[in-house]
């Protein structure tokens, strides 16, 4: 417990400094503005692809897995790749089996090593946890991708990041968003091995992967199963250019949200609900306290919420039994239709 709230209090202590780069980002971002005149412009696809920065990708350590990777248009993209232990002890004898595959896009200013940090919880459980429909086949396949060093555009209200790692959920374009493209890349060299159960393939984010599980899952509706969320909301109607929610297919969504939030506050994920609500979207959200357990509070917000308690609820993850009887449990009743 305690190796568990010193990673907490690191997470947070780098949260709150890098939120203090946000000046510097966007000294960044007016001086681009001068120099050509209005910035940028929103369009049917929301805002111009991110603007990246130096040393745009780093190589992650996947702990007991393997480094993926391919260049894509200069920039070496990564991901990490971990089987349950099944799958890795079972490979080498053609058992036939396949096992589900959980995609797993990390929060702006970390990479896939949060998996193996403040997400050690989901890491712990992908090893055992019955995702599959087959009795016979335990655990899940974990792919985690690697977004950008990027600076995101300003929003006008609310918080910011700044500068760092991102996935590009501004830019929403399902066809030329490169990090869209990127997580199809890991996609199919993972499901060219032939482990996958095709018709159990899911994407989980944590805060802007949050935002981009939701783009990725609608976009990509004839291969993703279903999408969870943690500390996201609506990716459609984020500033500074909103857009109308499309999609060609209701991917099943569940929200695993904080009622005292700094970065995704809790009026914004009430906003998400209710538009789920409206939209007969089939979802389920549930409320967390600040030791990342379910709270009887459902829609009331957190009163006062500091922002010091707001980045500890964000950085601190749900607790190991909410993402396995919560979300894990949400995830394995879908499957492709």
């Amino acid at each position: 417990m305690k190796s568990e709230l010193m990673i907490w209090w690191i997470g947070l202590l780098l949260v709150l400094a890098c939120t203090d780069a946000v000046g510097a980002a966007q000294e960044v971002i007016q001086s681009q503005v001068s120099e050509n005149g209005n910035g940028f412009t929103c369009s049917a696809d929301g805002a111009p692809p991110i603007r990246i920065v130096p040393r745009t990708t780093r190589r992650p350590s996947c702990e007991q897995g393997q480094v993926l990777s391919f260049v894509q248009g200069g920039i070496t993209r990564y991901a990490c790749l971990n089987l349950p232990q099944q799958a890795e002890e079972e490979q080498s004898q053609s058992a036939g089996k396949q096992w589900p595959l959980f995609i797993y896009l990390h929060g702006s200013l970390t990479t896939p090593n949060s998996l193996y940090t403040l997400g050690r919880g989901l890491f712990n459980l992908h090893h055992f946890y019955p995702l599959s429909g087959d009795p016979n086949v335990l655990g899940f396949i974990l792919l985690s991708p690697e977004g950008r060093k990027a600076v995101p555009w300003p929003s006008s209200s609310g918080p910011e990041t700044g500068w760092g790692f991102h996935w590009d959920s501004w830019y929403r374009n399902r066809i030329h968003n490169l990090d869209a493209l990127a997580i199809d890349h890991f996609l199919d060299e993972v499901v060219s091995t032939g482990l996958v159960d095709t018709a159990r393939i899911y994407v989980f984010g944590w805060s802007n992967g949050a935002y981009m599980a939701a783009l990725y899952g609608v976009w990509r509706s004839d291969r993703i199963a279903a999408i969870a969320q943690y500390a996201g909301a609506d990716s459609w109607s984020r500033l500074p250019c909103p857009v109308p929610l499309q999609y060609d297919r209701q991917v099943p969504l569940v929200l695993l949200r904080n009622l005292c939030d700094a970065l995704v506050p809790c009026d914004a994920t009430n906003d998400w609900i209710e538009t789920l609500t409206e939209q007969g979207w089939p979802f389920d959200y549930h409320s967390l306290n600040v030791t990342g357990t379910r709270t009887d509070q459902d829609r009331v917000c957190a009163q006062p919420c500091s922002r010091g308690e707001g980045l500890f609820e964000h950085i601190r993850w749900p607790a190991e039994n909410v993402l396995a009887d919560d979300m894990l449990s949400f995830l394995k009743q879908h499957t492709l239709p």
